[in-house]
């Protein structure tokens, strides 16, 4: 059992394309994206003249059997979030300008100051509206915990939730709570894996409270609690790619999708 896992496209069609082939040699029976598919980012990314927002969501409605929201999808479709962490958004959250929002919540919530707006075709609109912020999956005797981000801020909506380990641990107290050993994120935009081992764990985890990096190659997951982040597959300036879950193996497998700078790294 394979699972390709998609995140943070921010509407980066070809690079979509490439994934998608990348998926096919890799022979995966599932393909999960996590998030993020709306949103182009104008001051890092330089595929203006390619994206294609409702191109993406087609392929991803296509080929995905699990879709999730992200922050950025939640903005651009004027959603609130279900889960809220610590910050709640008033009722009249997106009819306010930017700098009231700033006003109103400082640099605690994402103000997409950087993000080109975007208009998606009304059945597009209405499936993404559709879409939930988390799912579970049982593979065989295992259920794996899939998100945007991490519990309770599973959209990635707070800017200031950075996956350090006090906040971590309600992550790890949700998955307990749902029979998960395994949980796979998206949105810190990795360039590799980042692995957080639940408490007790690992010897890691008395060092390293949060996120470990480890660069794009593969990774054993087996026998302990852990939560892993993937790349983003936009092409934003950094190494871009997806990851594959090898739920036989309990190998997670982080690829390129830039060859040339796969090859430096």
């Amino acid at each position: 059992m394979k699972i390709a896992l998609l995140s943070d496209i921010h509407e980066d069609i070809v690079s979509l394309k490439k994934a998608m082939k990348m998926i096919e040699i890799e022979k995966c029976d599932h393909i999960i994206c996590l998030g993020d598919i709306l949103g182009y980012p104008y001051r890092r990314a330089k595929y203006e003249n390619t994206k294609n927002a409702d191109e993406c969501i087609n392929i991803i409605k296509s080929n995905c059997s699990i879709v999730l929201l992200g922050n950025h999808d939640l903005f651009h479709l004027k959603k609130f979030p279900e889960y809220q962490s610590g910050f709640n958004l008033p009722e009249n959250w997106y009819q306010l300008s930017a700098e009231e929002k700033r006003h109103f919540a400082g640099d605690h919530v994402w103000n997409y100051s950087d993000d080109y707006s975007v208009e998606i075709q009304p059945r597009n609109k209405e499936y993404m509206m559709s879409l939930s912020e988390h799912a579970i999956k049982s593979f065989g005797s295992q259920s794996v915990l899939f998100s945007h981000f991490v519990y309770p801020n599973f959209t990635g909506y707070i800017a200031s939730y950075s996956g350090d380990g006090k906040k971590i641990k309600k992550h790890f107290d949700f998955m307990k709570k749902a029979n998960c050993e395994l949980s796979i994120c998206g949105h810190l935009h990795m360039e590799g894996l980042g692995i957080c081992y639940g408490p007790g764990e690992s010897l890691l985890t008395h060092i390293f409270k949060g996120f470990i990096y480890f660069s794009y190659g593969e990774k054993k997951i087996k026998g302990k609690s852990s939560c892993v982040s993937i790349p983003a597959l936009a092409d934003n300036g950094q190494v871009n790619g997806i990851a594959v879950l090898d739920m036989n193996n309990a190998i997670v497998k982080s690829i390129s999708l830039n060859t040339n700078r796969r090859f430096i790294l």
